[in-house]
């Protein structure tokens, strides 16, 4: 029984990010989610009561699975630093990819609730104080910056991943005239521009 219970919560959850990916979380509706799940909509709020309540735990599932390796990835003696920049770039757009609901969602708890959605990515294994700790002990010092160039460094790299995906609609609308193709073609080309452009912001500072 309770592994039914498992199965229908991991169906559920698996029919969400479906729906969210494709629609968002202001576009996704709850029998459309029923629908995807296979399940009637009544069975859907006994297990979740809300929209809002399925998409956070869609989107703290998200945060859980990725964001902690990232933070390894950069604390790793495996790879020499630049290497590391690399995976980074790579992965954290590979994340935002295969969640595109995530930046708009951050951006609109920014203006609605910030302090739960940092709580979202407490719960979700992101240790604050570790994050701190890998920029000033290891990202200032194995690039040979300052304390505050490293954490404008790991902003540059955050900006320049999410803003693409947050500024879809109208950037492929205007920049390749509605093209979904090409703008994805671009998108996959980010990752070697924004590592280029870190290497090269790099150099300069050294």
């Amino acid at each position: 029984m309770v592994d039914d219970k498992l199965d229908t919560e991991k169906t559920i959850l698996q029919a969400a990010r479906n729906v969210f990916i494709r629609k968002g979380l202001d576009g996704a509706r709850m029998q459309e989610i029923a629908d995807e799940a296979g399940i009637n909509k009544a069975l859907l709020h006994y297990y979740f009561r809300s929209k809002d309540k399925l998409f956070q735990m869609v989107f703290r599932e998200a945060l859980s699975k990725f964001f902690p390796s990232l933070v390894t990835m950069l604390a790793t003696k495996d790879l020499p630093f630049e290497k590391r920049i690399e995976a980074f770039v790579e992965n954290y757009l590979s994340i935002i990819r295969d969640n595109p609901f995530i930046p708009a969602f951050v951006i609109s708890e920014l203006n609605k609730n910030p302090e739960q959605l940092s709580s979202f990515f407490v719960e979700a294994g992101i240790d604050t104080k570790k994050v701190s700790s890998i920029i000033k002990d290891i990202i200032a010092k194995e690039a040979g910056i300052s304390d505050q160039e490293a954490r404008h460094l790991v902003v540059n790299i955050i900006a320049m991943s999410i803003f693409p995906f947050v500024g879809r609609p109208l950037i492929e609308r205007i920049i390749f005239q509605s093209d979904k193709e090409e703008y994805d073609k671009f998108l996959e080309q980010r990752k070697k521009v924004i590592v280029e452009l870190i290497a090269k912001s790099l150099k300069k500072s050294c």
